[in-house]
């Protein structure tokens, strides 16, 4: 008669352990909001927007930064900067990318 060896129970629990962890983590990142970004519709979204249409939204800047010019290749496009009172919106060749909210340094 054969006589077969059990795993040890630990061993056991530390497998479905390593099973469960990714799918409860997956789960849980699904589930988070994501309060920073500007999702379509918002009224901070301006993805693709022109100059001229979030100068209409927004109102003038209080500062336009000078695009840095394209170092190298076409991959590197000039990014023109306008701050704002309480964020600033980059450009790419003349089209809106991002919008970044100012939030106050912690020192």
């Amino acid at each position: 008669m054969e006589h077969r060896t059990r795993p040890p129970l630990a061993l056991l629990a530390l497998a479905s352990l390593l099973i469960a962890a990714p799918l409860a983590s997956a789960d849980t990142l699904e589930k988070m909001p994501d309060i920073n970004r500007a999702k379509p519709g918002s009224e901070f979204y301006v993805h693709g927007l022109s100059m001229s249409q979030v100068e209409k939204r927004f109102g003038a800047p209080k500062h336009k930064q000078a695009p840095v010019p394209a170092v190298g290749t076409r991959y590197n496009p000039p990014i023109t900067r306008w701050d704002y009172p309480q964020f600033t919106v980059y450009f790419e060749h003349g089209r809106a990318i991002h919008l970044v909210k100012d939030h106050k340094r912690v020192e």
